[in-house]
């Protein structure tokens, strides 16, 4: 491989009111761990790869835009059961959106953090994604 070129996405820096509370959130619902706490930004990690880094906003900023009027999200999950994670999420009182099945490209669904904050999670069984 070429030296000096992007390899990837180390992490994502996502905006909330409280990072104790969002970090707890999501350690809950997703099994992220959290490193790295500074009081005001904490990084968390799926075993020992960073995923997002939370840091305490001074307004209302989110994590999200608009396209056409329609709020989208910036982060894309995958998972290897969108069926099960969904349900999950939903049992445990996460804001979770119906799963869309876009064939060929995959299943999708839509949820909610405590900031509002959107994310996408995606399914597609044609697709390997290597770490």
């Amino acid at each position: 491989m070429e030296k000096g070129r992007i390899m990837g996405i180390a992490y994502n820096i996502i905006p909330v009111k409280d990072v104790k509370k969002s970090g707890e959130w999501f350690v809950r619902h997703f099994g992220f761990n959290i490193r790295n706490d500074r009081g005001n930004n904490l990084s968390l990690f799926r075993e020992n790869r960073p995923i997002m880094v939370l840091i305490e906003s001074d307004n209302d900023s989110r994590a999200v835009f608009e396209v056409n009027g329609r709020t989208r999200w910036v982060i894309t999950f995958f998972t290897d059961d969108i069926e099960l994670l969904h349900k999950k999420l939903a049992s445990e009182g996460v804001a979770v959106r119906d799963i869309s099945d876009e064939g060929i490209y995959g299943k999708f669904f839509v949820f909610e953090d405590l900031d509002g904050n959107l994310f996408d999670v995606w399914e597609n069984k044609d697709c390997e994604l290597i770490f």
